[in-house]
């Protein structure tokens, strides 16, 4: 019985690597690299978003976020295997180029860029494309946002992946922190702090701060009460922090860019 599910698995992964070679093509115009940028060679693929390079550099891949890889006994999140599976068969090619984002480091010290194969396709977008991770959007680093988004649209559209069953979840089913996907009704809507707070009906408020806030072409906070809205990005569990006041929502999503959210 073991022999036939294990063959069952293979048959299936084997089918699912065949259905992303077959997948279209992105628009050139809005993928294309700003420039030469930096030859670079992989020297080993810590995870479908992020790899060492031979210099010993850490990159973080810009614009795509791919499912966890259980650490310390933890499962792995669904997907997050085939990605780095296929992130290792992209980073192999020779002729890869590195471009560096207007931002270049993260917190802890890695460097933030977008990967390009040899042929100048972009290596998120083709994760994206192929329902390997989310599109996401952290200013200053959204040179490629719709060309990242466009790449969404086509895993989702076709159900390759992460899409082949919704994973997006209601506001009042959020119990853990990480990347989320998730819908639900403002109940309340205030300004505090310098952040505009939209509370969800559920244990989650979603914080935009008040210099981006102009990039959501947002209204005044009594304009947001009753919509129906979908968000993207880190979910913070605040669960024991100082910072939590008594009344306050357990878990907090900040919003930094438009795509990350959805008004329905």
């Amino acid at each position: 019985m073991a022999a036939v599910q294990g063959k069952k698995k293979a048959l299936l992964t084997g089918a699912f690597f065949i259905a992303c070679l077959l997948a279209p093509p992105l628009h050139a115009e809005v993928c294309q690299a700003p420039g030469p940028g930096q030859a670079v060679t992989s020297h080993r693929v810590i995870d479908g978003d992020t790899l060492e390079l031979s210099d010993q550099r850490r990159v973080r891949l810009i614009g795509v976020d791919t499912p966890e890889i259980g650490r310390a006994g933890e499962p792995s999140q669904p997907f997050a295997q085939a990605a780095k599976k296929r992130m290792q068969q992209l980073a192999r090619q020779p002729g890869l180029r590195l471009h560096l984002g207007e931002q270049q480091q993260d917190r802890y010290g890695r460097t933030l860029a977008h990967l390009y194969g040899p042929g100048g396709q972009n290596i998120e977008a083709q994760l994206l494309s192929e329902g390997l991770g989310f599109a996401l959007a952290i200013p200053p680093n959204t040179a490629l946002i719709e060309c990242h988004m466009a790449a969404e649209r086509q895993a989702r559209k076709a159900r390759r992946g992460l899409w082949r069953d919704s994973p997006v979840q209601s506001a009042a089913g959020v119990n853990s922190g990480g990347f989320a996907l998730v819908k639900g009704q403002v109940v309340s809507a205030n300004e505090a702090g310098g952040y505009l707070w939209l509370e969800l009906d559920g244990p989650l408020v979603l914080r935009i701060a008040q210099d981006e806030r102009r990039l959501f072409a947002a209204g005044p906070p009594a304009s947001w009460k009753g919509r129906q809205l979908q968000a993207r990005g880190w979910v913070i569990d605040r669960r024991g922090h100082r910072s939590l006041k008594p009344g306050h929502k357990p878990f907090m999503l900040p919003l930094r860019h438009p795509s990350m959210l959805e008004i329905q």
